[in-house]
């Protein structure tokens, strides 16, 4: 199975599972929720075009792309989060704040998985 349909079927079923957990429903019902998945949808393939491509090159090539995946991805969940908190904050600020580490943590982990099949 691609990458790609991998990435839409986990993110499609995390998406429909954030509507049956009890404290989540509600904040799942906001188009904050729906944003930060297509967000870490978008990010990851991205990331992975990116890692896909660098591990045909140098070793070194392949490490700078892995470890700048990385960086990018914490970093723009830190300044989301922050944001989030900042400008939004209120209700659903635990919510949002479990459900973005969640995502992250998904997405992070297709990640690695597919970037452990190197072209030989």
């Amino acid at each position: 199975m691609r990458f790609t349909t991998k990435l839409i079927l986990a993110n499609a079923l995390f998406m429909g599972a954030s509507f049956m957990v009890p404290g989540f429903q509600l904040f799942a019902k906001t188009p904050v929720w729906p944003a930060v998945i297509l967000g870490y949808f978008g990010l990851t393939w991205l990331l992975n075009r990116w890692i896909q491509k660098a591990a045909t090159g140098s070793p070194v090539r392949f490490i700078a792309a892995v470890n700048g995946a990385t960086a990018i991805k914490l970093f723009t969940s830190l300044a989301v989060v922050t944001a989030y908190l900042v400008l939004v904050g209120g209700e659903f600020r635990v919510q949002f704040a479990l459900g973005m580490f969640t995502a992250f943590a998904l997405n992070t982990a297709l990640l690695v998985v597919e970037s452990q099949k190197l072209p030989t």
